[in-house]
């Protein structure tokens, strides 16, 4: 570990599924963001990184579909970025942090935190992006709070000034009249419902280039089966449907992925942590299938 991963950086025990800290043998590295100043419904995000780790030791990690045993993949688990109040701090740091991975070939693999980090994820990129994005919402308003630029629920917007050169959004089924009105101006973002067919679907992500990058806010699940988030939304996707559409997001290159809005505080006997964590199990699977 060496400049920014040794400066901005802290290890957490246990870590996910027990990888190692060490990064010189591994393709892929975790790293938790416990960031939720700009959530604005029910803070408390910032405890699912080390969360998700915690329960990740009590599930099981072979993959009977791709005959893997995830636990002995090439993965890091290289700790927590330094929290942050300050979004445009955060965003600075965790776009560090993360451009020095991909400059050694890592894909990297976010545990939010609200929404937000994940302008930090993909400007280290240093590239434009396809963005494939799971959410209960469109996270396209200018501002939210008023005057708030910066927000969980602005990241397309600010994502498509420049780091996301086209958006697929997937499984939206809350948004604003405004957001409408802005995206009909949007020649390249393309929103699939929740109600949307499975072709729908397919040719939403026919559009897109194979350079992917996919973030999942874990509320485009149904509350009654991801119910620690800050701002539930009925009418979701089953844990089988989101797992499936993701296995047509992985037919091209995926360059990193985000998990995020997991909330501890208000989840209900972990439910929503060993969820997340075994989708991350999953996504792994695919990663190196």
């Amino acid at each position: 570990m060496e400049g920014y991963l040794d400066l901005y950086l802290e290890p957490r025990i246990p870590s996910f599924l027990g990888f190692p800290r060490d990064i010189s043998r591994s393709k892929a590295a975790i790293m938790g963001i416990p960031y939720d100043s700009s959530s604005t419904c029910k803070p408390g995000c910032r405890y699912a990184p080390q969360r998700l780790r915690n329960v990740s030791h009590n599930l099981e990690t072979y993959d009977p579909i791709q005959r893997i045993d995830v636990a002995e993949l090439p993965v890091s688990d290289i700790g927590d970025v330094r929290e942050f109040l300050n979004p445009y701090s955060m965003v600075d740091i965790v776009s560090k942090v993360s451009c020095e991975l991909n400059s050694t070939g890592k894909i990297v693999i976010g545990f939010g935190g609200d929404h937000t980090v994940t302008l930090g994820l993909i400007n280290g990129l240093r590239r434009g992006v396809s963005l494939v994005m799971f959410d209960a919402h469109l996270d396209y308003r200018n501002e939210y709070p008023i005057g708030e630029r910066i927000s969980h629920a602005t990241v397309l917007r600010r994502l498509r000034e420049g780091l996301a050169k086209e958006a697929v959004v997937i499984g939206v089924r809350a948004l604003s009249k405004e957001e409408v009105r802005d995206l009909e101006r949007e020649s390249n973002v393309q929103v699939v419902y929740t109600w949307a067919s499975e072709k729908d679907v397919d040719d939403s992500l026919s559009t897109l280039s194979k350079d992917r990058y996919v973030t999942i806010d874990i509320d485009v699940l149904d509350p009654s089966v991801a119910p620690g988030v800050g701002c539930p939304e009925p009418g979701g996707f089953t844990f089988h449907q989101l797992l499936n559409i993701l296995n047509r997001v992985f037919d091209g290159k995926v360059l990193g992925i985000d998990v995020v809005e997991v909330n501890p505080l208000v989840d209900i006997n972990d439910i929503t942590s060993y969820l997340a964590a075994k989708l991350v199990m999953k996504i792994l699977s695919l990663f190196f299938a």
